[in-house]
């Protein structure tokens, strides 16, 4: 992901941060900040250094700590993103553990079902986060909810069948 900000002292501040590894990079002004420590890194302008320190990460959102300033560089994850990701798992984990629900579409639960659904709702989390629009949120949630359904409740009729 990828932030630019404009900042009166510095100028264009480019913030890069890698949603899988967490690589993160500074750049001002288009050149690259040397990197200190794993969230210190510095700008050098001739005598003059400045320490930028990265405080947080793409899902609690990140800050620059630049000379007692601090500037949001991305945002935190909102409420309804997390609720949004929280229902894909708690739909399999709700239906395939109530024997009822099981009789009408059997779905696996348990520790299957709880990592297909698990790796569907982090993968909700990183996608919808880069999403703006609230409503394409929304849609791309339900559609992933759908899949990991469709993919227990398919394991869910393979065991029944298999134990018929």
């Amino acid at each position: 992901m990828r932030s630019v900000i404009s900042d009166e002292k510095f100028g264009q501040i480019v913030y890069e941060e890698s949603v899988w590894t967490g690589r993160k990079s500074i750049y001002v002004n288009g050149k690259p900040l040397s990197k200190i420590t794993k969230n210190t890194y510095f700008l050098s302008d001739g005598e003059m250094r400045t320490n930028f320190v990265v405080q947080g990460n793409y899902l609690k959102g990140s800050k620059l700590l630049i000379e007692g300033r601090e500037i949001q560089v991305t945002p935190p994850v909102k409420w309804y993103e997390v609720a949004l990701s929280v229902f894909i798992f708690a739909l399999v984990l709700v239906w395939g553990n109530t024997p009822l629900a099981l009789y009408v579409l059997p779905v696996v639960g348990g520790a299957i079902g709880g990592l297909i659904s698990g790796a569907f709702m982090i993968l909700n989390l990183f996608i919808i986060k880069q999403v703006k629009n609230i409503g394409l949120k929304i849609l791309i949630s339900l559609g992933l909810c759908a899949v990991s359904f469709l993919i227990c409740m398919g394991i869910g009729f393979a065991i029944f069948g298999a134990a018929a």
